[in-house]
């Protein structure tokens, strides 16, 4: 099952296969604290499960190259 940060149950990031790969995104994107020497998402954010993300760069099926190239 995939994985996201929410804000408030809307979905801030991508969907991502592992929960730890959200850890990562979020630590890249300066989200993440230190809070007793542990690491913790900023206050208002969660990681939650969530369905995968369509596939937006899906060719049109009714494209088709050329037969010959001028």
């Amino acid at each position: 099952m995939p994985y996201a940060l929410f804000e408030q149950g809307e979905k801030l990031s991508r969907a991502f296969p592992t929960e730890g790969d959200v850890w990562r995104h979020a630590e890249e994107a300066g989200l993440i604290d230190v809070v007793d020497g542990k690491e913790v998402l900023e206050d208002h954010l969660v990681i939650e499960p969530c369905p995968a993300d369509e596939e937006i760069l899906s060719p049109d099926p009714a494209w088709h190259l050329p037969n010959k190239i001028s």
